[in-house]
């Protein structure tokens, strides 16, 4: 026996208006199967058009797909059948035909009392999945039971709108409107069931529609009524207002489920807003037994995984010293990476320290970066002797530290000589404990240039095989060679390189470059010069050229000179793309300014330098220097 039809008439649109008829039916009608084809064979289809095989494709791939579909709407209402099925054995009074498919009502209801439909229909509001059983349920009674449209149909309709998937507002609204239009009394439930719906399907002028009708009428919203409504502004993305409400029936001493607040937790660390998080953590575990109604381990490991994220240290510590340390939750690398830096800016050696024995013990190997977090704590905490004393240890544990890893403890050095003077001393004894890096040695090589001068710290270097064992290294010479202006210390620095088998490197030519520019007798220069553009590694060119410094200098000092070696430099620097076309117009500009006054005052230009003098007259070669540079590459 065949189901009755659904008729879609006047009056199902007054109770649903916003379902589509077509749509409806293909949603709670059986799936249509599809006919079969025939499947020609070669020789039946021979003559087949690529136009027709195109169109052939279609179809079979839109059929698959609709099968697919189809497919997932079969589980999906497999799945909510056997829910219902459940539901039923829960509630035995009720008939079991009310709570199967919605294509069974029409032939297995007409034994059933209204009184009982109605009641199944109370209990199917509380249930999950129920969208189309209840609408289905209104529509048999309208039709078949001829009941009129009444309150409590209408709040069946209302409430089977908090359905996430097909319930809506909108809808919602309009019925609350055919409610009026048909001047059908609404109560307290039925506003209260309007605040169910804007909590799934946020809607602020429904709900502030709903809010203004109660108060005119004297109701007041239930507890769940009040909470509907905090989360209703919650998924309207009105976080102060909720926020504030949530305040609110705490004052008034409302009983508020724990989920709301795990539902604050979520939003608001998913968002950013860790402060408000942290306040409402400490509020939920202080109103609440921790033993029996603990705060769930997804939600300690989420909220420090957000909080780690963003170096937000309160909340990192709050959660480390009572969920991390007592073993409750196990963070993973990159979060306790996250807390390392975050314990490193807020100088925590507490925290730092029981994040890199959590990695240590995980058998992680230990990097620069660990390491260098906990020296910069150290220094933060103006405690060099544990800093320097970090720098050896990482040396003993086969790593290599280099000069970025010391600039926490180079800030404090460089601003009190005392500092850098203990710090020397300290190294001293470390060196009878440790293997004493050079980093260490450079750190403190670096602050007695600031504060003694050059001749200090060449003196200083003298020592270091005294306090390194494995003697200077690349960033040693650098540190001196960045201060050195003279040619014979940098000649003294360089031989010790070579004897100590250390290979010269860009930086190296770098500033022996600068510094030969710097002297009367530049030719040097361009030997370095030479010696780095030719320079080699493993048998293969190092492409070499100079700094942006480094060429200044030099070109400086050959437009100084009038030497037309500058136009192959200011062309190799542009075909390099180093620009510096606007220092060279200015350097030209302060030739032909002492060129003018020298031709005005000749015996304020013979108190000049020698080295300049001939740049008070015109040559060829200060000509062409101003045509290389007026000359884009």
């Amino acid at each position: 026996m065949t189901g009755e039809r659904i008729v879609v008439d006047g009056l199902w649109r007054c109770l649903c208006p916003s379902v589509d008829p077509t749509t409806f039916s293909r949603l709670i009608g059986p799936p249509r199967t599809p006919r079969p084809r025939s499947i020609s064979t070669p020789g039946t289809n021979a003559h087949t058009t690529k136009t027709q095989g195109r169109r052939d494709y279609r179809r079979v791939a839109t059929t698959i797909y609709s099968a697919r579909r189809f497919n997932d709407h079969d589980s999906v209402e497999h799945a909510r059948v056997e829910y219902l099925k459940r539901l039923a054995r829960r509630s035995p009074w009720v008939p079991g035909a009310l709570f199967k498919g919605v294509d069974a009502f029409a032939t297995k209801l007409h034994r059933i009392p209204t009184q009982t439909i109605y009641a199944a229909l109370q209990e199917l509001q509380r249930a999950e999945g129920t969208y189309f059983s209840i609408v289905k349920l209104v529509e048999y009674l309208v039709h078949e039971r001829k009941e009129k449209p009444n309150t409590t149909l209408y709040e069946c309709l209302i409430r089977a709108n908090v359905d996430k998937h097909y319930g809506s507002a909108e809808v919602a609204g309009h019925l609350l409107e055919e409610m009026e239009k048909l001047r059908i009394p609404t109560t307290a439930q039925i506003y209260q069931a309007l605040l169910d719906v804007t909590a799934v399907h946020p809607d602020y002028v429904l709900r502030n529609t709903v809010l203004f009708e109660m108060k005119k009428r004297w109701y007041s919203p239930t507890t769940d009524g009040l909470i509907s409504i905090v989360i209703g502004l919650l998924r309207d993305n009105q976080y102060e207002l909720a926020l504030e409400k949530l305040e609110g029936l705490h004052k008034d001493l409302v009983s508020i489920p724990l989920w709301l607040y795990d539902l604050f937790l979520y939003t608001f660390g998913d968002l950013g807003f860790h402060q408000e998080a942290l306040l409402i953590l400490k509020h939920r575990l202080k109103i609440t037994n921790v033993v029996n109604e603990p705060v769930s381990l997804n939600t300690w490991q989420f909220l420090l995984d957000v909080f780690s994220r963003d170096s937000f240290y309160d909340g990192i510590k709050y959660i480390w010293d009572r969920s991390v340390s007592h073993g409750h939750i196990i963070p993973p690398d990159g979060v306790v990476l996250n807390i390392l830096n975050a314990a490193s800016r807020n100088a925590d050696a507490t925290l730092a320290i029981g994040a890199i024995q959590a990695l240590s013990n995980r058998g992680r190997k230990l990097e620069l970066h660990h390491y260098e977090a906990l020296i910069d704590i150290h220094a933060r905490q103006n405690d060099l002797r544990k800093a320097l004393t970090t720098l050896c240890i990482m040396a003993k544990a086969g790593l290599r530290p280099d000069l970025s890893s010391t600039r926490s403890i180079f800030r404090v050095l460089r601003e009190s000589s005392s500092e850098t003077d203990n710090a020397l001393e300290t190294l001293n004894e470390l060196r009878q404990r440790y293997h004493v890096p050079s980093a260490a040695f450079n750190v403190v090589l670096e602050a007695t240039e600031i504060h003694r001068g050059f001749k200090v710290a060449l003196d200083l270097y003298r020592s270091v095989r005294q306090v390194c064992v494995d003697g200077p290294d690349h960033e040693t010479y650098h540190v001196l060679l960045s201060h050195c202006t003279t040619k014979k210390p940098m000649n003294f620095l360089f031989a010790e390189m070579q004897a100590m088998l250390i290979e010269p490197t860009r930086t190296t030519y770098n500033h022996m470059i600068r510094i030969c520019s710097m002297q009367d007798n530049y030719e040097h220069a361009f030997q370095y010069l030479e010696k780095m553009v030719s320079s080699k590694t493993a048998g293969l060119p190092n492409n070499w050229w100079m700094s942006r410094d480094s060429a200044l200098a030099l070109i400086r000092r050959c437009i100084h000179a009038e030497d037309i070696r500058v136009q192959e430099l200011i062309k190799e620097c542009r075909k390099r793309g180093m620009s510096i076309d606007a220092e060279v117009q200015q350097l030209l500009e302060a030739v032909r300014m002492q060129k003018e006054m020298a031709e005005s005052n000749p015996e304020i230009a013979a108190e000049g330098a020698p080295s300049t003098e001939r740049a008070v007259t015109e040559s060829p070669g200060t000509a062409q220097v101003q045509e290389a540079s007026s000359v884009s590459s």
